[in-house]
């Protein structure tokens, strides 16, 4: 297939790579399923999937430093579309036994979205966030009570 060489906007992109995610032919990184990408800079918009992965490698951060606040930035790719408007991004801490949800935050998504970016979370010691903890971030549903894990990592607060 050949390419074309003009540059798509990054809402262009994602929504060919939307596209792309529920036909089956999505790129590597939404194949893969259920992982989410943090970093302390913004994810772009990408002319291409190369570029989108290339970005993603660079800018993946597995620590984030601050001084009691920290700013997080997701590349959140789901392991299958959501089935409803809305998903959760919940925060657990997984230093402590067992571990304890802190935090989440609701997202508005389409059912069949594959891939969710997310910049500008901001979270806090004033949220219970604690500086040297780790925590497992899950893009997630309630459903019937149950939750359903959709992607996830884990990053430590430095």
């Amino acid at each position: 297939m050949q390419r074309s060489r003009h540059s798509m906007s990054g809402v262009g992109f994602l929504a060919a790579v939307i596209a792309l995610a529920a036909a089956g032919l999505a790129p590597r990184a939404a194949r893969a399923g259920g992982r989410i990408v943090v970093s302390d800079v913004e994810f772009g918009s990408f002319g291409s999937e190369k570029e989108m992965n290339a970005a993603l490698k660079k800018q993946a951060k597995t620590a984030l430093k601050g001084d009691g606040a920290w700013n997080l930035n997701l590349m959140i790719f789901l392991g299958a579309g959501a089935g409803a408007d809305k998903i959760n991004i919940v925060y657990y801490d997984m230093s402590k036994k067992p571990p304890d949800q802190v935090n989440f935050t609701e997202v508005g998504v389409k059912a069949d979205q594959k891939i969710v970016q997310l910049n500008g979370q901001a979270i806090s010691k004033d949220m219970g966030f604690v500086k040297g903890h780790k925590y497992e971030i899950r893009a997630t549903r309630l459903i019937g009570g149950k939750e359903k894990v959709y992607a996830k990592t884990t990053i430590t607060l430095k």
